[in-house]
């Protein structure tokens, strides 16, 4: 950060999207370190309905939505918020109508897009990327000692992170895995019998 974004009371908010199919400790730990690094007042978790890099999802909208407010409570993470803009949007979802979506409810919030080094690689391929340049502010998160290549007129900070937890993983070997996901998570996949639970 520099010297004249700390001195500015604006408040700081992060996004952090995905499919969240199940959310896992890995998406509960990007959150708590882009926040860390990047001083945030809060971050939004925003479920999509689904990506345009991908074909769908497992559990459902409301599912994919009920399990991040489990896994919310159940990490106590009382600087974070759940948005289902996405949700009830038409498929496919796309960041720059989101970015726009909540950066003209609360402009006077400096918006910061939580992302992958994985998913930074690949930003300028995604849909208008000069509307993603103009609004936000970008959160990288790579594991420790991973670079993370600057973009001319991108505003980026990285921020060192790394889970192995990985929901294709999961989904494929939920019992191998379930200690990546919050108690609370394990017990809805099961009452709801998602990733072959039931």
């Amino acid at each position: 950060m520099d010297a004249v974004e700390k001195e500015t009371d604006r408040r700081r908010i992060g996004i952090l999207g995905g499919s969240f199919d199940p959310v896992h400790l890995g998406h509960l730990g990007m959150g708590t370190a882009a926040r860390d690094a990047a001083g945030l007042d809060s971050v939004v978790f925003v479920p999509c309905f689904v990506s345009p890099f991908k074909t769908g999802t497992h559990a459902s909208p409301a599912q994919r939505a009920k399990m991040l407010e489990i896994a919310l409570e159940d990490a106590a993470a009382d600087w974070a918020e759940i948005s289902t803009f996405e949700l009830e949007r038409p498929s496919p979802s796309y960041s720059w109508k989101t970015a726009e979506h909540f950066s003209e409810k609360k402009p006077e919030v400096d918006w910061h897009w939580i992302v992958g080094a994985d998913q930074w690689e690949r930003i300028e391929q995604w849909a208008e990327p000069e509307r993603l340049k103009k609004r936000l502010r970008f959160l990288v998160v790579a594991r420790e000692g991973g670079a993370v290549r600057p973009r001319s007129g991108w505003r980026h900070q990285p921020v060192e992170f790394f889970h192995p937890a990985s929901s294709t993983a999961i989904r494929s070997n939920f019992e191998g895995h379930s200690d990546w996901l919050t108690p609370g998570v394990v017990r809805y996949c099961r009452e709801e019998g998602l990733y072959g639970q039931g």
